[in-house]
This record gives C-alpha cells, structure tokens and sequence, in this order.
C-alpha cells in the first residue's frame, strides 16, 4: 500500500482505522482465490436447468494444480546458501535451521502463487532466538512511501478476537516500525483503534517481509479462473448428459398402460402385448463425446498454456526423454519459475539482513552483507548422476570443490561436506600409515621410501 509520507508520518488510532478499511477493499478477490485454491469453486453453487433434471457440480482443482507444481518445482529442494570466501555464515544457517526456514519458505510461496503475494515477521521468542511465522494476506499489509524508491514506512497485522462462542468482542492491529511493535485495539465493530502498548525490538528495520508473485501481484492461477469455470462446467453438464441418457424415456405405441402397471414394468423389467402393431422404445438424447472431448482437451490445453504449467500426464512426456528434451519442453515454466524466484530472492535478502543484525546484536556472528551471499535454488526434476558426475569432473580444478558439491541435490551444506570429506581423508592416511608400521615391526623390512611417500600424504 502506497500513501503520502507526509500525510502518514506517524501512525495514530485514526489513520490506522482507515487503512485496514482500505485493506478490506480487497479482501473479496484473495477469499475467491484461497477457496479456488481449496476447491471451493462457483460450479458448485450452480443451480439445476430445470425441474427434475440432474445437477452434478464437478470440480476439477486446475487451481492447486497450478499453484503445487509451481510450489514443488521452485522449493522441492531447500534454498541453500554459498557465502565469499572468509565470511562466516553458519550462526545464521543454525538459526535458520531452528525457526524450520525450509516450512517457512514453502509456505510463502505457495501464497505467493495463490495470493500474488505474501508477508513474513521475522520476531524473537522468549529465548530471544529470532524466529519467521507467515502471516495471512487477508490480515496484513505493509505501507510505503510515495518516493521513487518506495521506502516501507511500517507492517500491520490485524486480526480480529472472539470469545468462547465464537462473537466478535474486538480487533487487534500490531503495528512494527523501524524500532518497536505497537499494539492497537478496537472494541466495539469501530474503525478508530486505541493504543495499548509501545515494545522495542532489535532488528533494525521494520521486521516486516512482503514476497511479492510478480509486479503486478497476481496468482499464478487469477487470470485463468474463467478458462477454470468451463471446464468445471463442461464436466459437470457431461455427467449430467449421462446420467439422462441412463434414466431414458420409454415411449410405448398402441400399448396401454395404468400407473401401476408401469411401477410393476420398473421392478420386473418384463412387458407383453397382443397388439400386432404395438412397439416399445426409449428416447434417448444422442451424445456428440467427440465433440465434447475435443472442447475439454481445447479448455485443458490451454489451462496449462496460459499457465506455463507443464501438463505431466501428456504422452509427449515419454520415459526416453533425455534430460535436455525434458528441459526443452519445461523451458516456458522455467521462465516463469524463473521470475518468480528473483522477486523471491528479494524478500530473502531482507529476510537475511533482518537475522543477521539480530545476531551480531547478541555477538553470535559478525556483520554480513546480504550482498555476499549467492541464494542456490535446485530444482525438483529428476537427475541424471552419472552425466552430472562426468560434468563435475571436467569442471575439477576449474571451479572450486564448495562450488561443485553445491550441484549436487542430495548435499544440503557443502562447507560441512568438504570438512567430512577432508576427515575421511586424514583417518584413511592414518589407518594407511597404521597398517604399514605394523607389516615393517612384522616384517624388519626398510619402509623409507613407503614413509617418505605417507609424508607427502600427511
């Protein structure tokens, strides 16, 4: 949210009542695009076209299709991080081990993708740990400036609290500025919050994170929920076909028949006539599936085209594809996992500076720029190890080993590998040199050559 410097250079009770009001504003679109996500969708609020006739409401979820492929695409692995040579990082990554960074990152994204955007708190717990939580759209915003640069003035999070029967009996805002967290409270369904209480925190800036999905703050599924509608529709109106083509009409010629007689017909499925010219049929409506076979695979390419979500079931994607074809025909969702992840990296930067002051503040770790630190994502696809082996053995004495163990996705730490490979090393020379001094003792035979060559080792 975007608002004049001047007119919000310090928040009171009254200008925060009317930005959560603002806020509410949109409050109707991200409900719609949560329920899509849940399978809430409007086919099934559809009414039937007439009395007696069928009314299946059919969802098909395109909607957490789209938004968990992208998820598990972008975050299957967890986000690594490779810092300059000298520059100590691990406090940070053991502590971003204890808030479970990896659940928070997954969470951020999926609203990323179902929201257009998503909000982080970075805060310290009683043991004055920092911690993340991922707060929910609806009840959060953040407001800048009208500069250029668009500086972030202050995070809110309101909420509302209800007593034990679930009645509303008040809303809570939190306001967090560059220095302390103020607590707002309103009573009574009004619009103006009254201050209850000013705390001071120690992350430097306002501890406040907004992901955004891309510039304009779409989801990833927003602009397809027409194309999402017909084929929930499409779906539901070709159950519905079959079930009438199922429950047919039985038109009877030169045969009479009372009401209970018919009721006899249904159970016994047996009809006699002595009526030379009598004829029984049912109508049946006459189903076109080739047509509408085609609409539903026209409707569902195109969901995944618009999209640029890769329809995995399609036959194109055989189990003979090398890994470059399989690259090739993922190249359109990789350009768009690809934007998602810069803007992504942006709130990550935040996120890590925000840590970082935190505990150079506690003497845990020294002052790192965010600037120093590559963020490696590796994606969720499958690998082949033996050209990505060959690969990182050409590349040996060209690029450093920290680098090349980075490309491996089952190594999580490579400066923690490279220590466990450099141990492995020294207790091999160690059992080497351990296993000659006994066969020499056992022996009396001269080794000097053999020691000169363990020397060279240690």
């Amino acid at each position: 949210m975007i608002v004049d410097a001047e007119t919000v250079k310090e928040v009171d009770g009254r200008i925060l009542g009317k930005l959560i009001n603002k806020r509410a504003e949109d409050t109707a679109r991200l409900i719609k695009l949560k329920d899509y996500y849940l399978g809430k969708h409007d086919v099934l609020y559809r009414r039937p076209k007439g009395k007696g006739l069928p009314n299946n409401k059919t969802v098909c979820n395109h909607a957490k299709y789209i938004v968990d492929m992208t998820q598990g695409y972008l975050l299957g692995a967890p986000i690594a991080y490779s810092a300059a040579d000298g520059i100590d990082i691990e406090p940070l990554k053991n502590a971003y081990f204890e808030s479970e960074i990896q659940n928070t990152d997954s969470r951020i994204v999926r609203d990323m993708s179902i929201y257009g955007h998503s909000y982080e708190l970075v805060y310290a717990n009683e043991d004055s740990k920092p911690k993340s939580a991922v707060l929910e759209p609806r009840q959060a915003f953040i407001v800048y400036d009208d500069t250029v640069e668009q500086r972030k003035l202050f995070g809110v999070h309101y909420y509302t609290i209800t007593d034990i029967d679930g009645l509303e009996v008040g809303k809570v805002a939190n306001v967090y500025t560059e220095n302390e967290v103020i607590k707002y409270r309103s009573t009574g369904g009004g619009s103006v919050y009254e201050e209850i209480e000013r705390t001071a925190h120690s992350f430097g800036r306002v501890p406040m994170i907004e992901y955004i999905n891309n510039e304009d703050k779409q989801g990833d599924f927003e602009q397809l929920i027409g194309l999402i509608d017909a084929y929930n529709t499409l779906m539901s109106d070709r159950v519905n076909d079959k079930e009438q083509f199922v429950d047919a009409i039985l038109f009877l010629k030169n045969v009479e028949v009372d009401s209970e007689k018919a009721k006899e017909l249904l159970t016994e499925k047996i009809m006699m006539s002595f009526t030379p010219d009598a004829e029984a049929k049912y109508l049946q409506k006459v189903l076109n599936e080739t047509d509408v076979e085609i609409l539903r695979n026209n409707i569902k390419d195109d969901l995944h085209k618009f999209s640029l979500t890769p329809d995995l079931t399609d036959e194109n994607f055989g189990n003979n594809l090398s890994g470059v074809a399989i690259r090739y025909k993922l190249l359109g969702f990789e350009q768009h996992v690809k934007n998602k992840e810069r803007f992504l990296v942006l709130g990550l930067k935040e996120r890590f500076d925000l840590y970082v002051h935190y505990l150079s503040l506690l003497s845990r770790m020294s002052v790192v720029s965010s600037g120093d630190v590559d963020f490696i994502f590796n994606r969720n696809l499958p690998e082949n190890n033996l050209e990505l082996a060959q690969t990182i053995n050409y590349l040996r004495g060209l690029v450093s080993d920290e680098t090349l163990l980075e490309q491996l996705d089952f190594v999580s730490d490579s400066a923690e590998e490279m220590e466990l490979v450099e141990k492995q090393e020294e207790s091999r020379v160690e059992r080497e040199i351990k296993r000659e001094e006994l066969y020499r003792k056992s022996t009396g035979a001269d080794y000097t050559a053999l020691e000169d060559l363990t020397d060279e080792k240690r």
